[in-house]
Order: C-alpha cells, then structure tokens, then sequence
C-alpha cells in the first residue's frame, strides 16, 4: 500500500514540470495537491467497482419490525453479479446463523407484487430514491449485509492502483487550472481504462472456471 506522503513525492516533480504551481512562490502547493489526490481517489472508487474500494459490511442497516421501506447508507456500494438472480444482498438474523440471499425486482415488478400484510424475513427488494424497499415486511429485526464503499481519503492506495490514482490526481489539477495537455489526458484514460479492464477480465475468469466445473447450469434453475 502506498501511503499519502508517497504518492505526494512522487507527484511534486510532475506537478513542477506540469507547471502547477503557486503563482506568489513558483512552487506546487503541497497542502492542495493533497485535496485534489482525495478528490481523485473519491472520484474512481464511486465510478467504477473496484475490489479494493469495496468492502464487505455484516450489518449495513438493520430492520424494524412491520417497516417496509429504508433510506440507504451513503457507504452502499451495490455490486450486481453475472448471476442476476443474485443481488449481492443478503438478509440474516442478528446471530448471522440464517443468511439468505436478497433477490433483486425492478420498482415496477416490485409495486406489482408487493403484499402490505405480509409479514415475514424479507426475500427480495427494490431501490428507488436512495431508498431499499423489502418485501415480505420484515416481522422481527435482521441484519442487511452488504458491500460497501469505505470512504476515500487517498491515504493506504493499493500499489496496482498507484499509476492510475496519480495520473487522476494531477489530471483534476491540471483542469482547474488550464494546463491539460494531451499526453497527460491520454495517460489517465490508458491507466483507468488498464486497471478497470484487469479487474473485469479477472472475474470473467473466476465465472468461466466455474462453468468448467459444471455450476453455470444453477443459473438457469435459480439455486
């Protein structure tokens, strides 16, 4: 992991020759080339689902009994799978002994089908307006686990990010400023593109291997 003082090393020098300076003292701000590695480290781990941006959260929220409808934690990070009758989602008992899978319907499936009487451990759900909506209503208190998205501060950056993280960061900088140059924005697209592309390829793999083994047939069956 490549801590801020790192990055902000090895970031100067471009900064300088990028001409990104403070104007009163011809050098770079170091205090605001720092505000603008949080920016960019915040900007890639909202837009692209990113292993290392994401985290698994045992409780993200938890149920009121007879209470159909939440408002989403802002750490939510929704992860849809190749198997879309799998949402990532799960609804488990405060012990975390009963876990089940949470299936996903589209709001207007979801109002479709909705039941305000019953009452149960929910087993599917819907989001709209920043909102998750269970059905069946849940009749006691679970636990909702998820993945989520830990707030970014630029600081603890994962070296295979590294490259990318950097050229962001002076990219935003060099925007605010009007000293883009296109070798600089060709840099950031080829590193974003490089590491979101290998994130992909490598799930692509771990779901292919597991079509090898005889499991893609579950899908069709919905086990």
């Amino acid at each position: 992991m490549a801590d801020a003082t790192r990055l902000l090393t090895e970031m100067v020098p471009r900064a300088q020759r990028l001409g990104l300076v403070d104007m009163s003292t011809g050098m770079v701000d170091q205090a605001e080339l720092l505000t603008y590695l949080g920016v960019a480290v915040r900007y890639l781990a909202t837009c692209y689902q990113l292993q290392m941006f994401l985290r698994i959260n045992r409780q993200l929220f938890v149920t009121q009994t007879g209470v159909e409808r939440y408002q989403l934690p802002d750490n939510y990070g929704y992860v849809a799978p190749l198997e879309t009758y799998r949402s990532g989602l799960l609804c488990n008992t405060l012990d975390g002994l009963q876990p089940t899978n949470l299936e996903y319907y589209d709001p207007a499936r979801y109002n479709l089908l909705r039941t305000p009487a019953n009452t149960s451990k929910p087993a599917w759900f819907t989001l709209t307006q920043g909102q998750m909506w269970l059905q069946p209503i849940p009749d006691q208190v679970y636990a909702i686990e998820a993945v989520e998205k830990p707030t970014q501060s630029g600081d603890g950056v994962a070296e295979a990010y590294v490259a990318m993280v950097e050229a962001e960061t002076l990219y935003r900088m060099a925007a605010d400023q009007g000293r883009v140059v296109p070798e600089l924005t060709d840099e950031r697209g080829h590193l974003t593109r490089s590491v979101v592309n290998n994130e992909a390829r490598q799930r692509q793999r771990f779901y292919t291997a597991r079509e090898r083994v005889g499991r893609g047939r579950y899908r069709r069956y919905g086990l």
